[in-house]
């Protein structure tokens, strides 16, 4: 048996842990030597675990998930000129204080509570030509960011006097 070790006033009565002396060779400790790493077999040759789908995975679009609808803003569209090339973020959430583009408001923690979980996202888009455009200030399009009509339903209408 081992002798006791004194460590900070405490008295151990045995090593914690041995180390095997073939723990320390050169492959595995202290790195490999240049021979090894010319005859190391390249990383693309290596086998990769095959993974099967689930055979109940839906196929691609087969549930599509319409993006969640964000607060009412206004009965009606807002009319814009935008530049070819320029990217744009409309809002989505319907809090946006720079209607009808972005301004970062959905990232508010107040945010977060009110629509109880629902995490919007600007929608960023481009346009070809420059020209004013109707963006839809109701929320409620099918065709974002631009209108589509949405702002005439009862809903839309019943929603903001």
């Amino acid at each position: 048996m081992a002798a006791p070790l004194k460590v900070w006033r405490f008295i151990i009565a045995r090593p914690i842990f041995t180390l095997n002396k073939r723990f320390f060779k050169s492959s595995s400790f202290m790195g490999a030597k240049k021979d090894d790493i010319e005859k190391a077999e390249p990383v693309e040759n290596i086998l990769k675990p095959k993974v099967k789908p689930h055979p109940e995975t839906p196929a691609p679009g087969e549930y599509e998930v319409e993006p969640p609808k964000g607060k009412i803003y206004d009965k009606k569209p807002f009319k814009m000129e935008l530049e070819a090339g320029k990217k744009y973020a409309w809002c989505v959430c319907g809090l946006s204080h720079t209607q009808p583009l972005c301004d970062g408001t959905h990232k508010t923690d107040f945010m977060a509570r009110k629509q109880r979980g629902i995490k919007f996202h600007p929608h960023s888009f481009k346009v070809t030509e420059t020209k004013e455009y109707w963006l839809c200030n109701c929320k409620q399009t099918d065709k974002r960011p631009f209108c589509d009509g949405s702002h005439k339903m009862q809903a839309v209408q019943d929603a903001l006097k």
